[in-house]
């Protein structure tokens, strides 16, 4: 029995050390992610920036989802809300406020931007608000996995430059690294998410970032 005792004793101890050093490695990793995301921006300029001269091809990207409720009042009449559109996903906006994110049907859809530069890429940068920031605590419109691909006209299929997955429990902005294409040359860029967090109506997209440098 003392051995039994002892040996339950042992493994307690060592699962909770175990549990220990994997949220500090977590802790760890979620401070280098932060670092890099700050080195990047620091850094590297973004091309899909509106106020660089960035542009979303609307008629060519997915179309804007059609919120059914109303948003806002008069004299207690309820009024419909526009959508915001896919222009706001390119603002660059810093802080992400709840509701201010372009949303398209479904689980899966596209996003094109004309970047503000030609430019050989080496990273993006996806945002979306933090569960905390939920009015419900779930993002499940969030992206979850999703494909960036280069394009260097209109009428190429686009290179492949990495698919990813978007964390949410993550942080809000999350910077991924491109596969490598040194000397490719982008002048565009479309942003496929693949699927969401579980949202059976529409996905939003809050916040994209193209990072590379000036062909």
């Amino acid at each position: 029995m003392l051995n039994e005792s002892s040996r339950s004793q042992d493994f307690t101890a060592g699962f909770e050390e175990l549990v220990k050093q994997t949220k500090e490695l977590q802790d760890k990793l979620r401070r280098i992610r932060l670092e890099l995301n700050q080195l990047i921006e620091d850094s590297l300029p973004n091309y899909a920036l509106d106020s660089l001269g960035a542009r979303v091809l609307s008629h060519i990207s997915s179309e804007t989802y059609q919120v059914q409720e109303a948003g806002l009042t008069l004299l207690g009449i309820p009024i419909w809300r526009p959508p915001e559109n896919p222009r706001t996903v390119i603002k660059g906006d810093s802080h992400l406020v709840p509701g201010r994110c372009w949303a398209f049907s479904g689980r899966n859809g596209h996003l094109v931007i004309a970047l503000s530069h030609p430019a050989t890429l080496s990273y993006v940068t996806l945002g979306h608000i933090s569960k905390s920031q939920s009015p419900t605590g779930s993002i499940a419109s969030a992206p979850k996995e999703f494909s960036v691909y280069g394009m260097e006209t209109l009428n190429d299929e686009g290179t492949l430059l990495g698919t990813f997955f978007y964390d949410q429990d993550g942080e809000q902005l999350q910077t991924f690294g491109l596969l490598e294409h040194e000397t490719s040359v982008y002048k565009y860029v479309k942003l496929q998410v693949q699927s969401n967090w579980g949202h059976p109506e529409y996905s939003c997209l809050y916040s994209f970032r193209v990072h590379g440098m000036l062909a």
